[in-house]
Order: C-alpha cells, then structure tokens, then sequence
C-alpha cells in the first residue's frame, strides 16, 4: 500500500512538473506578444496597426497569435491594462501626501514613452462612445484611480497632513489635469508639462 502511494506522489508530482512547463511558456508567448503590439501600436497607431503586423514583429504566426488574442480589441485592452499594472506596481508602496510626488515621476516617466502614450490618449477619447471595446476599460480605470488617489489624500489628512482641496475634489482634478497635460504637450511639445504640473501640485498642497 505504502509503494503505491508513494508510485501515485511520483506520478502527480511529475504530471504538475510538465504542467507548469508549458503553462511558463506561454505566459512567456503571450509577454512577448505584448511587447510586438506595444511596439506596433506605438509605431502605426491603433487604427494603422493589424493583427498579422503584430504577429509578424512577435516573430510567431497569425494562428499563433489568434490563440492567444481572437481579436485586435482583446490585445488592445491586454496592453493598456499591462500599462497600467505597471504604473500601479511602482506606486504600490507610496501612501499619504508622498502620492503627489510619486505622480510628479510617473508623469515624466510617461512623456519619456510618447509613442504608446499617443495611442493610449487617442484611444481614451475614442472610447467615450459606449460602444468602444475599450470603454468599460476607461471606465474603470478612472474609477479606480480616482477612489485610489482619494483613499491617500484622506489618510494623509487623517495623519496631519494639509491639502487645501478635497480629497475627493483633488483626485479628479490629478487625474484630469495629468491626462489633459499628455494630451496637451502630444499636440505641441513647447507646453511645459513640469512646471504647469508642479503648481497644481504646490496649490494642492496648499
């Protein structure tokens, strides 16, 4: 009874071995496929980006890429919502007022990517209509960021902290006036992003 327990732990042991395997490689296949579209989107634009483009810069076949993605409005929600994971990875251990200076980096750290950011603010605006693919997406991610914002601003202001506007007033106006200043320096780069970003910052702060 003993052996065959113990053959049974051999065989679901090597079984989970070989499952985890190609479970790996294909988060690995769809990581790749990611980066090709972030590439392609910030090259082409959405509208000027296709399916097989992106397969082709992933350096994987059409079908190959179909089993991951079905559509380009699948893949296209997979990069913003990979774009904004990482943002809320970098601030995910910054609480309190430090949040506005983390939004001050986080701003520069976006216009260094312009390309993708274009997409992502051309796509924003699109996606007011009801029927975008990405508009649930959008609707989400303001509510979310928004609650986010003023869940800080007010533990800070529990802890002591000064704001000279609401909480909740302060997180709809930081994500506004972020978004709006992208969308303002990708029509015309002479717009000083930093400065006008800085004194709502300074303003908040009261």
């Amino acid at each position: 009874m003993q052996y065959f327990q113990n053959v049974c732990r051999t065989v679901v042991s090597v079984a989970g071995r070989k499952a985890r395997g190609p479970y790996a490689k294909s988060v690995a296949q769809r990581d790749n496929i990611l980066a090709a579209a972030r590439r392609v989107f910030a090259q082409f634009g959405y509208s000027g980006s296709s399916m097989r483009g992106i397969a082709e810069e992933a350096g994987i076949t059409f079908t190959g890429l179909r089993h991951h993605f079905a559509t380009k409005d699948e893949l296209l929600i997979a990069v913003l919502e990979q774009r904004d994971q990482e943002h809320s990875t970098q601030q995910a251990d910054v609480h309190g007022m430090d949040l506005l200076d983390a939004l001050v980096a986080l701003l520069d750290q976006v216009l260094e990517d312009p390309a993708i950011t274009e997409v992502f603010t051309t796509v924003s605006g699109e996606a007011v209509g009801r029927d975008h693919p990405a508009h649930q997406f959008f609707v989400d991610r303001y509510a979310r960021i928004r609650a986010q914002f003023a869940g800080e601003l007010r533990a800070a202001e529990a802890a002591g902290g000064h704001l000279a506007l609401e909480p909740e007033q302060a997180a709809v106006l930081l994500a506004a006036i972020m978004d709006g200043l992208q969308l303002q320096w990708l029509l015309d780069e002479s717009v000083d992003v930093h400065g006008a970003f800085a004194a709502f910052i300074r303003l908040a702060r009261g």
